[in-house]
């Protein structure tokens, strides 16, 4: 018996539209997209994948697998039942529990990777979708994102941006994926954020931010008080991090961010006040660039210019309204860029599965970060995470635990490159002590001269298990 498990937005070789970019950075044309599934369990099962064009109509033969027990299996346009130039959206399901992620590649004119980014699947949809962070012609970034409805009845979504402009969709059939561009839409800022509303069906989103760089993020059922960002890097090698956090309640809060290093830097914090229905950007103005503050309630004590690597957590929300935040990570001289959505440390459980892990696979490495989001500290040992895939030689299954002990808030960051074997591809499931509150991402980045010039990182989500 198959259930429903997954709406994944997905992209095939789909023509965009050109943006105005810096000359050393080339603009995606048409994208590909891959797939990696993850059993969750310990049980072989069997998976299915359905593929849905942008009418809702199901395209091709759905596609069957058996997938061992811990197993990753990765799919790409190659080994799918779907012509070049599909454009739409994939839903799995499954007999065992699975997750599932995308990677998303823009191609040049000439068919050449030059930008990467990735985002997790969907458990399902929600009626209110919540976007914090869409440009506009900001410095070569602009937004657009897909609406899925994943439910069994046509419904309209309603779209209230930030700035009081909306846009409203019609009717959405069952399985379906809308287009929404903020390109061709009119805005006045460069930065804002959205909020959607489905009258009759749950629906999933995916953002995709084309500029210089690419990122790609999964939109927000709903918010926490207190979300909490697992990796934050500011001036680490050229790389610096931009939180957009967003007020989806109904009342001005101001909120504090406190930042935790685990690497390096120094304990700080920063206090914004959010409006209602609005963003602000947390942590890139406070430790790489300089800001003009017109916000009364600003105040920070981090030090500007800091090396800083760590995580960052929401401590103060005056009207305890709840919020949503993504994490969009930048190397502006390599370029390089990657976007992951914050944690509700409430959501957190003992084990965080990645469905993707490399070491040394062409040039591509991954790293995660776990952080401790319970009140427990976690004793050396007692995070363990085994990593199952293969390499050159064959089957690998190894085994890495926490190497120090891991603090109430504090973080883990483990570097997989030269550790699983040269050509690693597999995944990893971290489990911590019986009680644990885990919330964990991972990064994916190509090194090596093949690599200059393009936009090789790749950052999403652990998916919690509890």
């Amino acid at each position: 018996m198959f259930k429903k498990f997954l709406a994944v937005i997905f992209i095939f070789a789909l023509a965009l539209g050109v943006v105005a970019t810096p000359a050393q950075a080339a603009v995606p044309v048409n994208y590909e997209s891959s797939i990696q599934v993850r059993n969750l369990t310990g049980t072989a099962g069997t998976i299915n994948l359905s593929f849905y064009d942008l009418s809702g109509a199901v395209v091709g033969t759905p596609l069957t697998d058996a997938i061992a027990a811990n197993e990753t299996k990765s799919y790409y346009r190659s080994t799918m039942p779907v012509d070049a130039g599909f454009n739409g959206s994939v839903v799995i399901s499954a007999d065992v529990e699975i997750a599932a992620m995308s990677n998303l590649v823009g191609l040049d004119a000439a068919a050449q990777p030059v930008s990467y980014a990735a985002y997790s699947g969907f458990d399902g949809g929600a009626t209110s979708a919540y976007l914090p962070t869409l440009f506009k012609d900001n410095y070569g970034y602009n937004t657009l994102f897909y609406v899925q409805n994943t439910g069994g009845v046509n419904t309209a979504v309603t779209v209230e941006y930030s700035d009081g402009t909306t846009a409203d969709i019609a009717a959405i059939a069952p399985g379906q994926s809308v287009i929404v561009n903020q390109k061709t839409e009119t805005h006045t800022p460069k930065v804002f954020s959205a909020t959607l509303t489905s009258t009759a069906a749950p629906i999933a989103v995916t953002v995709v931010e084309e500029g210089p760089t690419l990122f790609s993020y999964t939109g927000f059922g709903a918010g926490a008080v207190e979300p909490l960002m697992p990796l934050i890097n500011q001036n680490n090698y050229g790389y610096f991090t931009g939180v957009q956090i967003m007020n989806t309640g109904a009342a001005e809060t101001v909120v504090t961010v406190h930042y935790t290093p685990s690497l390096g830097g120094t304990a700080c914090f920063e206090t914004r006040t959010i409006p209602a229905g609005g963003s602000k950007t947390f942590s890139q103005f406070v430790f790489y660039q300089t800001q003009t503050e017109t916000d009364p309630a600003f105040d920070t004590d981090c030090v500007m210019g800091e090396t800083f690597i760590g995580s960052a957590k929401v401590t103060a929300n005056s009207a305890s309204e709840p919020l949503v935040a993504v994490v969009n990570q930048l190397q502006l001289a390599q370029v390089k860029g990657g976007a992951y959505v914050a944690f509700d440390p409430a959501q957190g459980g003992a084990t965080i599965v990645y469905p993707l892990i490399m070491d040394r696979n062409y040039g591509y490495f991954t790293s995660h970060s776990i952080v401790n989001v319970g009140t427990t500290q976690i004793a050396v040992g007692a995070l363990s995470c085994l990593f199952t895939g293969t390499d050159k030689t064959g089957p690998v299954s190894k085994t890495i635990t926490n190497p120090v002990a891991i603090p109430a808030d504090g973080s883990w960051t483990l570097n997989h490159q030269d550790l699983l074997g040269d050509g690693f591809v597999g995944g990893a499931t971290c489990t911590g002590p019986t009680g644990a509150l885990l919330v964990g991402t991972s990064n994916q980045l190509g090194m090596g001269t093949n690599y200059t010039g393009v936009d090789t990182l790749l950052v999403s989500e652990g998916f919690i298990v509890k």
